[in-house]
């Protein structure tokens, strides 16, 4: 396992995390163990979204969604192709534009670590999915050492941005005697439209959060039991990518949890439940037109994951995985009068679910000082169904045609079963004291989300080319960003994703003073979900846009990952000096002509120089972004030019509990179109398809108080 150790610059961080302290995100691609020290996290990856902490792990990008909202992608798999778990917790997307994705409910003050297993999973850490695992893990809970003794701990942030004048505070605080430990966590956010390089406000970017949580925890002669309750609350959140913006998210959840060892078994449990209470429209301020449209989920589930050795070489994992998944997600009329929204209330998922049940093994042995092997098996049932549904009654020349498509998909049988398996095998061998290589092989699998198998409007029977209204319904279904409109297919069949990959990774004995990974990775995907052109919107104010139909097409995905750090001088007057790089390079096409896939990320490069002396920690980053030219053409996706960006960061511990950091992001204050932003919806007509931009120079500050 490869571990990125990064000191967070939290008080940086839009999402503000306690000073100093080590944030762990560790990159498992293929299990190849190489250590790549970071002395602080660059100013560049502060943000309101705590997916940027993963923006200097090879092998991820991140596709814009809202202020906080960003979507991981994993070799140019991204949303639902990854699986992402927030203490145990699988957490879906409940809206039909994925705007409450899971790392949105977690800010960084809560996070311990963030591992990303790019490439070949090990099946303990997923299935039903292909593209990888991020496993995000809060702080465990603290204890006093010995009876008697009370322990007292916390911290504050508060911060500020310039560009779009993000203001927030975030407090943790614990007290704890040598068996209970109580702690809570807060955290609140307010951002406004950010402005380009070229000094433009990008509409529609402004936001509005909080997140609060109290855990209580009771230790264990080996470990400890914990239940911890919480709510998020989003007051608004802009997504300029999107024809609707989220007006409110109000999101509980309750996760019981054990970790602890019984016998020779390592054993970690938890069952959760969540509730989910979602409303979209439009941001009054930033748009016009008015559609109401609500979801409501519950997810709740548990995982069993237990660690048995059966001898010094040779440990075996095995376990359990369930997770039940409900979602409503209705639009309210806005007219009484046929012809309009109205006289009903459109039901797009009617009484949906999704359960998934899995089991895995995994054996690991050390056949020699040099050879390891990794082999695992895994299965998952996945069963999906829905109610009957209903539309608007929209009319064109007279005749309603939203009831077509309704009456159309109710006549179908809609229950789904899917049977699932998995296997990875991974072979680990130390070349030399500086060399180590990897080979890694797997089949992973992944079920359809609801929409791709249930979003009914345009697809079953109407002329979605002939009518506005129903284009409309269309591009209300779009977690892409891309501005045209989808409609899901029930008789979609799973993803096979075939794997192969090897690791060469080079370092100095000791590994402390330098280190190089090169993983190259080819990708078979049958059956991989892509769309269908059905037409093009004639009539209506969605004009213009691509109206596409969920399909199954197969696809290849290859590239490479590089990575390197080395420490570059150790001083008495000029401190500590350290440099590190990541290249990336993703392609992905379809097998049968169909062109490249969308969304995939250029070739991209980040070097940083990191400094540090005595109390002061300073830092440059500087990336650079390749054009965008291979472009996936059905969904008309925009090219972008290449760019390049500077950020300067320094850190300044005052005193032991005091630490204020400054920093400017975008120095140069370039304008540059995000190659994974979609197009911007607000300052541009319908079917026009131009990129959105990303921020122009900020200047950041920060203050950390600990105690």
């Amino acid at each position: 396992m490869k571990n990125i150790t990064l000191l967070s610059l939290a008080a940086i961080a839009a999402l503000a995390s306690e000073p100093m302290s080590i944030q762990t995100i560790t990159v498992e691609a293929e299990g190849t163990k190489a250590n790549i020290t970071q002395e602080n996290v660059t100013a560049a990856t502060a943000t309101g979204d705590s997916a940027a902490l993963l923006s200097d792990a090879p092998g991820v990008s991140l596709n814009t969604g809202g202020g906080i909202s960003s979507l991981p992608a994993i070799h140019g798999m991204a949303d639902d192709r990854v699986k992402i778990e927030v203490d145990g917790m699988q957490v879906t997307s409940a809206c039909p534009n994925h705007m409450n994705p899971a790392l949105s409910y977690t800010d960084s003050s809560k996070v311990a670590s963030m591992d990303v297993v790019a490439g070949i999973t090990p099946v303990s850490q997923g299935g039903d999915s292909i593209g990888g695992t991020i496993i995000v893990k809060t702080k465990d809970p603290l204890f006093a050492q010995n009876p008697g003794e009370a322990l007292i701990s916390g911290d504050f942030t508060g911060f500020y941005h310039s560009n779009n004048h993000a203001q927030g505070l975030s407090a943790n605080a614990s007290v704890a005697n040598d068996k209970i430990s109580l702690n809570y966590a807060g955290y609140r956010e307010k951002a406004e439209n950010y402005q380009n390089g070229s000094g433009a406000i990008v509409k529609d970017t402004l936001y509005k959060h909080q997140n609060q949580s109290a855990k209580i925890a009771y230790k264990l002669d080996s470990g400890f039991v914990a239940l911890e309750l919480g709510k998020q609350l989003v007051d608004y959140e802009g997504f300029p990518n999107q024809y609707m913006d989220m007006l409110n998210n109000e999101s509980t959840y309750r996760n019981l949890s054990y970790k602890g060892q019984l016998g020779t078994i390592l054993l970690d449990a938890n069952a959760f439940y969540r509730t989910t209470e979602h409303y979209m429209n439009k941001i009054f301020s930033e748009r016009t037109g008015n559609m109401p449209m609500y979801t409501q989920a519950k997810e709740s589930g548990y995982n069993i994951k237990a660690t048995a050795p059966l001898s010094s070489d040779h440990v075996i994992k095995f376990g359990s995985d369930f997770d039940k998944y409900t979602l409503n997600d209705w639009w309210p009329p806005v007219t009484a009068t046929v012809g309009g929204m109205g006289p009903n209330t459109f039901w797009n998922i009617n009484d949906g679910h999704r359960d998934r049940l899995g089991i895995f093994a995994e054996s690991d042995y050390q056949w020699s000082d040099k050879l390891s092997t990794l082999f695992g098996l895994r299965s998952d049932i996945v069963t999906m169904d829905t109610g009957t549904v209903v539309g608007y009654n929209f009319a064109t020349n007279g005749t309603a045609n939203d009831p077509v498509d309704a009456n159309a998909f109710n006549r179908l049988d809609h229950k789904k079963r899917d049977v699932n398996f998995d296997f990875t095998a991974i072979a680990r061998y130390e070349n030399s004291k500086t060399n180590d290589l990897e080979l890694g092989f797997a089949r992973k699998t992944r079920s359809p989300n609801i929409y791709e198998r249930y979003a009914w409007a345009g697809g079953y029977g109407s002329t979605p080319t002939a009518s506005g209204p129903i284009a409309m319904d269309m591009a209300m279904i779009n977690w892409y960003g891309d501005g045209n409109g989808y409609v899901g297919n029930i008789d979609l069949k799973p993803e096979v994703a075939y794997t192969l990959s090897t690791t060469a990774a080079w370092h100095d004995a000791a590994e402390k003073e330098y280190g190089i990974k090169f993983t190259p990775y080819f990708t078979k995907v049958f059956d991989y979900i892509d769309a269908d052109l059905i037409g093009v919107a004639t009539a209506g104010g969605y004009s213009n846009i691509k109206l596409l139909k969920f399909a199954n097409h197969d696809a290849v995905l290859f590239g490479a990952d590089l990575s390197a750090h080395a420490n570059v001088w150790e001083d008495s007057r000029f401190g500590s000096g350290t440099v590190k790089t990541v290249l990336g390079y993703t392609r992905g096409y379809r097998t049968d002509g169909g062109g490249p896939l969308y969304h995939m990320m250029p070739f991209h490069a980040k070097v940083s120089l990191d400094q540090s002396i005595g109390d002061w920690s300073n830092g440059i980053d500087a990336q650079a972004v390749a054009a965008k030219n291979e472009i996936n053409s059905m969904r008309s996706e925009p090219k972008t030019p290449g760019y390049a960006l500077i950020d300067l960061w320094s850190s300044y511990k005052i005193t032991k509990n005091i630490k204020l950091d400054v920093a400017v992001t975008n120095l140069l204050d370039k304008e540059y179109a995000l190659p994974l932003g979609g197009i911007n919806t607000i300052d541009t007509t319908r079917g026009s398809y131009i990129p959105l931009t990303g921020m122009g120079r900020s200047f950041n500050t920060a203050l950390n108080l600990k105690f």
